[in-house]
């Protein structure tokens, strides 16, 4: 079990150092992920045992046996959720300095200037429902002979779901407060506390600003001289005063979003209780399937699996120094809880063309795939007794169910070299984020660039849409193989069409990747 984890955080490692993954319909193989996750009517071969085990049966001696690795893993994050954690745990040790002068009555740095309105700006990236960031990873090799499969595969799924503390961001604190200078004339720095000044209006904070500070400013523009003013008497140059007052302009924006919003019920900025949770779970099963053709053209499967849960918790203050976002996974793998369960997949699949015992226009095909019908259950673990209290307000004991999904299919073939598929979950599906759902809509395309019974290179593109959050961003994927006689080498991606900025870089919000390396006979 042990050795499953490690593989697991080893394939969730390469997306990104703050994620982990979700629990959903995965796109497992190469094949169906570069359709862009159809693959319900199209399956065949080992990996029919995940998309739909009616594939399994044998036709005309095409597919007759085989032996499949895949492995992949897909990163999806909810709006710009990854760039605010980020952030925020990048600036714990100046949070610890700005919460110290709060309880302290120290007076404000320009570090402090600048820590304020960034924190805040980053804390409004996480406030709202339909955040957090998703990733799924998926390991296994099946053995098809005949009509019968035998699969071993781990499932992994992490969440990591921001909690965000918009009421305790006041500044008077419960002793001294943050204490500010002279509202009179900033001198050589009057035009960083000009440009401060005209920010305040501009986003309309004032008086939410001047209430958080205790009150007794009469204007924006004492507001701001008293800062500038603080932080020349804190040591601060006119350097590094001006380039606070910039970022706190840049910061403006959001930080108004909290500001004002918090301004009538805040506690202490010092007491703010901002902090992650991370809910993981770790499937690994051993599957037998079966499939056969009942009549011609018809095709029904069935799927019986034994599933090992490995169900992990954990949280992090953020804004706490002597916690890094990193901690997140270590502290889960120490907080889990094992349990065994039984799971039931059925499958069927429909040609026109076989059924009719004639050449149908586009050979169109159907399919059907019930996941989980008996939806089994499995145990998180248990709340530490020593946990913060604020993360043990959200610590999760309810079971983890696999709820049944059901998800259909279509293919048709407009030429012999080419496949066009669609697929659709007719169930909304649950992920470990407990406000984003999963309804996929998958779209491919498949062409036999060489279409030879010994040598064939498979194009394949796709796209695929959450049809029940606006919050996660689009997949277009693609892929490619090289397949020679009975060996077969595929590999696939994805990237969406949503991109999110870390550390002043722009990159994608979602991305998956997958390989395969098989024997057909």
């Amino acid at each position: 079990m042990k050795k499953r984890v490690l593989l697991l955080a080893a394939l969730l490692a390469v997306f990104s150092p703050l994620v982990l993954q979700a629990q959903s319909w995965q796109m497992v193989g190469t094949r169906a992920m570069g359709m862009g996750g159809a693959g319900v009517a199209t399956a065949y071969g080992a990996d029919a045992q995940y998309w739909n085990p009616a594939g399994l049966a044998a036709e005309d001696d095409v597919n007759d046996a085989g032996f499949s690795l895949t492995a992949g893993a897909s990163l999806q994050a909810a709006e710009n959720v990854l760039e605010g954690v980020r952030d925020l745990t990048d600036m714990a040790d100046r949070y610890k300095n700005l919460a110290s002068a709060i309880e302290n009555g120290y007076t404000a740095t320009a570090s402090d200037l600048s820590t304020i309105f960034e924190g805040l700006d980053d804390i409004s990236k996480l406030v709202g429902k339909n955040m957090g960031a998703l990733v799924d990873a998926n390991a296994g090799a099946g053995l098809k002979i005949k009509n019968f499969a035998v699969t071993a595969r781990a499932l992994g799924s992490m969440a990591i779901m921001p909690v965000v503390d918009t009421k305790n961001i006041g500044f008077a604190g419960a002793g001294a407060g943050l204490q500010l200078g002279s509202t009179g004339s900033a001198g050589s720095n009057q035009s960083s506390a000009d440009a401060l000044a005209q920010a305040i209006d501009q986003h309309g904070v004032f008086d939410a600003l001047n209430q958080l500070l205790g009150g007794g400013y009469s204007s924006s523009q004492e507001l701001a001289n008293a800062f500038i003013n603080a932080a020349a008497s804190a040591g601060g140059t006119s350097q590094q005063i001006a380039e606070a007052v910039r970022a706190a302009v840049g910061s403006m924006g959001g930080a108004a979003q909290i500001i004002n919003q918090a301004a009538s019920s805040s506690g202490s900025y010092a007491d703010n209780q901002t902090l992650a949770m991370a809910d993981a779970a770790t499937f690994a099963e051993i599957a037998l399937g079966y499939g056969a053709q009942v009549m011609p053209g018809l095709k029904l499967g069935a799927n019986l699996k034994v599933i090992d849960g490995y169900m992990a918790q954990s949280g992090v203050m953020i804004l706490s120094d002597d916690q890094d976002i990193k901690d997140i996974f270590d502290k889960a793998y120490d907080n889990k809880e094992n349990s065994v369960n039984i799971g039931v997949d059925l499958g069927a699949q429909f040609n026109f063309s076989r059924a009719l015992d004639r050449e149908v226009w586009l050979n169109p095909q159907l399919g059907l795939t019930v996941k989980n019908l008996n939806g089994p259950k499995f145990d998180r673990p248990a709340a530490p007794a020593d946990l913060n209290p604020a993360i043990a307000a959200q610590w999760n004991t309810d079971k983890y169910q696999l709820k049944p999904q059901v998800r259909a299919g279509a293919a048709i073939n407009p030429l012999p070299f080419m496949t066009l598929a669609m697929d659709l979950d007719l169930t909304e599906n649950d992920t470990l984020l407990d406000e984003i759902k999963s309804r996929q809509l998958a779209l491919g395309l498949e062409l036999n660039l060489l279409n030879r019974s010994t040598f064939n290179i498979p194009l394949r593109l796709g796209f695929n849409k959450n049809l029940s959050s606006s919050a996660v961003s689009a997949f277009y994927t693609a892929g490619l193989g090289l397949n020679m006689a009975h060996f077969h080498l595929e590999l696939a991606g994805a990237m969406s069409s949503g991109s999110t900025d870390i550390d002043g870089t722009s990159v994608p919000d979602s991305a998956a990747l997958s390989l395969m390396l098989g024997f057909l006979f």
